[in-house]
């Protein structure tokens, strides 16, 4: 823009000149007056060069001034559209934000309601547990009691029976002993006959009928329900006399004490061992159906 106004100036001032001498009527030389045509030309020249970067810039100013009018006002529907969808969204948030804050104080008392029911349901177990504590401590406690006592009484009727035993002869042969002792399980003396068959052992640990005595020590326990010496009993004779005649009884007896005490699983591998080995025995009928029995206890 300032090189244009330049330009025209100087095509002014040229005219201007050469209006001057023309209207004068000065008379110049043939070499000024060819130099001054040329000076015109070059500023007529430079005059269209102006001119045209004149329009061009005025086009390019007309055309972002049209471009900034019209992002201005894209801009300014951006804006209320904005304006528009922001307001409508706010208020949708704050209808959301308020439920949201709604639920959380409703989920606040529940957990502060459901925290007083653990509380109240926690002292309650607790009361509970040491109510059973004290109860199972009472049980216990009687039931420590009583078999005191039955063991008390155990020892004083065995006090008494061997009170009663030095009066009876000891055979000298073991045969003659053991058919005392053996007399005894007959009559029903199930504690006598275990002191006679226990001295019998003392005397003949590995004698002829050290077997049988101590088999029928395990038949005096199980015939007084005293399942679990029984058992300890039948169990000595299985190891202890392996190939006895007694060693099948013993096993089958096991089965029965087991049973007996209501371990009904862990009865059913004596009872089926003694099946299996001895199956032409007597006793495996019996055997049988004391298996059906536990398996039956166990369905």
């Amino acid at each position: 823009m300032v090189v244009a106004s330049r330009s025209i100036e100087a095509t002014a001032l040229a005219a201007f000149v050469i209006h001057a001498f023309v209207a004068g009527g000065c008379w110049v030389k043939k070499e000024v007056g060819k130099q001054m045509q040329a000076d015109i030309v070059a500023l007529q020249t430079e005059f269209e060069v102006a001119k045209k970067a004149h329009t061009e810039q005025r086009a390019e100013l007309v055309r972002r001034l049209d471009g900034i009018d019209k992002r201005s006002a894209e801009l300014k529907l951006t804006l209320e559209e904005y304006r528009r969808i922001t307001g409508r969204n706010a208020a949708d948030f704050g209808v959301e934000i308020q439920q949201v804050k709604r639920h959380a104080t409703e989920m606040r008392g529940q957990v502060e309601v459901n925290g007083h029911r653990l509380e109240v349901i926690e002292k309650r177990l607790r009361i509970i547990h040491d109510d059973l504590s004290s109860q199972k401590a009472e049980a216990l406690q009687r039931e420590e009691e009583r078999l005191k006592k039955e063991l008390e009484e155990r020892q004083k009727a065995e006090e008494a029976a061997k009170k009663k035993l030095p009066e009876i002869k000891r055979p000298a042969e073991q045969e003659e002993f053991y058919k005392l002792a053996h007399g005894m399980i007959e009559a029903g003396q199930y504690k006598a006959a275990r002191i006679l068959f226990e001295e019998f052992l003392e005397k003949w640990p590995r004698g002829s009928y050290s077997d049988n005595a101590q088999y029928w020590i395990g038949e005096s326990y199980y015939a007084q329900q005293n399942y679990r010496s029984a058992a300890l009993t039948f169990q000595r004779v299985r190891k202890e006399f392996p190939r006895s005649d007694k060693a099948p009884d013993a096993l089958l007896k096991l089965g029965y004490c087991f049973f007996a005490m209501g371990m009904y699983r862990e009865s059913l591998p004596f009872l089926k061992e003694f099946v299996q080995s001895n199956p032409k025995s007597p006793l495996t009928k019996k055997a049988k159906k004391k298996i059906r029995e536990a398996e039956k206890k166990l369905r």
